[in-house]
């Protein structure tokens, strides 16, 4: 038998990393999608279109970053969100219809961010990453949990 390939229990590898940012990432895109279609709901509300954009533009550059570093570890980064992501996001252009479409785009990103945060924080729990995959999605955790913080406070 060849163990040459085969992991040590508790061994940290550069695959487990790049599994566990390319989860990330697809959740990540799928946020992206999210605040873009959020923008495009609030058309009418200036400040809020341009919060969504300017969340969007973030959330683009922390996908950039994780994608970046999964080339680096020779790995392939994800580049399409989740089946269960375009799912949401239909189910809300469809839930919209019935309601304020504004508001509707607000609780659609507040519970967006909100499975993000702790789909985040799993992944730095685990003990999948190294140091500069935990790096990275603490940055970019602490900019979920920013943007989950400040849509509870405005749809409260």
């Amino acid at each position: 038998m060849d163990i040459t390939n085969t992991p040590t229990p508790g061994v940290l590898t550069k695959e487990d990393t790049i599994e566990e940012l390319n989860d990330v990432t697809r959740l990540m895109i799928d946020s992206f999608k999210g605040y873009r279609e959020a923008a495009d709901e609030a058309d009418d509300n200036w400040a809020l279109k341009n919060e969504f954009d300017q969340r969007a533009e973030a959330r683009s550059r922390h996908i950039a970053s994780i994608q970046n570093y999964v080339r680096e570890l020779g790995g392939e980064p994800s580049t399409h969100g989740t089946a269960r992501g375009a799912v949401h996001r239909g189910w809300m252009n469809f839930a919209n219809m019935f309601r304020d479409d504004e508001k509707g785009a607000i609780e659609s990103v507040e519970n967006g961010e909100s499975f993000l945060a702790n789909r985040i924080e799993d992944c730095l729990q685990d003990g999948q990453l190294d140091a500069t995959g935990q790096q990275l999605l603490q940055t970019a955790h602490a900019d979920v949990c920013a943007a989950a913080n400040y849509y509870d406070r405005i749809d409260g």
